[in-house]
């Protein structure tokens, strides 16, 4: 026999095997794959409908968005763009109570200690001194809400049902 055609034939087989292989491994259930990525996963999961977790998400974002906002208002020594930069994460600026509704207990507990971080902060940076008393209380509350979000990000993660 010759051993191009039989390099040929093996090659093609591999290929073959391959293509197929690509092709199962592409056509498992999502349901599936998301098992497999959070198997290793402590953290409680949250089943909320697609339109909670988005909310739940841009949440985040304004939180984070507040935190860069005021670090970069400190910097500046700018005490009423600190407190405009926080303003979207205040307690006020909560989820809605039907969303609420479906979050655990200890979710909302830590929620409320993250909003009510940004409402301690504020009150703060209302009383420093303006300049390095700004930037130093500003960095003394991010520190404490970080450790808020750090907390939640610990024990929980988002599921959508």
């Amino acid at each position: 026999m010759n051993y191009t055609v039989c390099g040929r034939a093996v090659r093609l087989t591999v290929a073959l095997t391959a293509l197929l292989a690509s092709v199962a491994c592409d056509s498992t259930p999502k349901t599936a794959q998301n098992e497999a990525i959070t198997a290793g996963d402590p953290r409680t999961p949250v089943a909320l409908p697609a339109e909670g977790q988005q909310a739940v998400l841009r949440e985040m974002r304004q939180m984070l968005g507040a935190i860069g906002g005021a670090l970069s208002a400190a910097a500046r020594g700018d005490t009423g763009a600190v407190i405009a930069a926080l303003a979207p994460a205040r307690s006020a600026a909560a989820a809605d109570p039907a969303l609420e509704a479906l979050l655990p207990t200890t979710w909302k507990e830590l929620a409320e200690r993250t909003h009510g971080g940004f409402d301690s902060l504020t009150a703060s940076v209302r009383s420093a001194q303006v300049g390095l008393g700004v930037k130093d209380t500003v960095l003394v509350g991010v520190a404490r809400i970080i450790g808020s979000c750090t907390a939640c990000h610990e024990t929980f993660r988002i599921t959508v049902r």
